[in-house]
């Protein structure tokens, strides 16, 4: 019986920290769920604040590529990753956000019907992995960019950094 609590505790811490990226806004801010939430804007690039004893920071460490710079809304984008730490980091392509630019401010869009698996890519110190996410099908005509979070696997580790890609067009 023992056995089975143990695994039972660990299901759930799983599940919690799993739900804890289920948040609309932007990867690692401390924005809440609730639709009246503004948008963050910021006229620099993504970098959330600190989230509970982890911090969050835009690194150069990992860069974001996208397989072309012109989209319709709703298309499907290769987003390529490419490790150039000696760090270990954990992300999921389908929690990214999406970035409007207006004028020199970046605002995230909301998508409060997207739903994801809460499943962790791992990438390797040095090395590059490729996924896919879709574009929104509301995107209007514009500049865009796409933000992930990733979560460093170190242990002791405790801190996330986000990468950003350069800016892409929605026709």
């Amino acid at each position: 019986m023992r056995i089975d609590k143990q695994c039972l505790w660990v299901g759930v811490i799983a599940a919690v920290a799993a739900l804890g990226g289920c948040r609309s806004g932007t990867p690692g801010s401390a924005e809440s769920d609730s639709a009246a939430a503004p948008a963050r804007t910021d006229t620099q690039p993504a970098s959330p604040p600190a989230v509970g004893a982890a911090s969050t920071i835009r690194s150069d460490s990992v860069l974001l590529k996208t397989d072309r710079t012109e989209y319709k809304a709703g298309a499907q984008v290769t987003l390529t990753l490419e490790n150039r730490s000696g760090a270990t980091y954990a992300f999921n392509p389908c929690t990214r956000s999406i970035e409007h630019e207006d004028g020199n401010v970046w605002t995230a869009i909301a998508e409060p019907d997207r739903m994801c698996t809460m499943q962790a890519y791992m990438l390797d110190p040095r090395a590059t992995r490729t996924e896919a996410t879709d574009l929104p099908a509301s995107l209007t005509p514009g500049r865009y960019r796409v933000v992930v979070r990733l979560t460093a696997e170190s242990p002791g580790a405790g801190s996330a950094i986000t990468a950003v890609s350069d800016p892409i067009t929605v026709t």
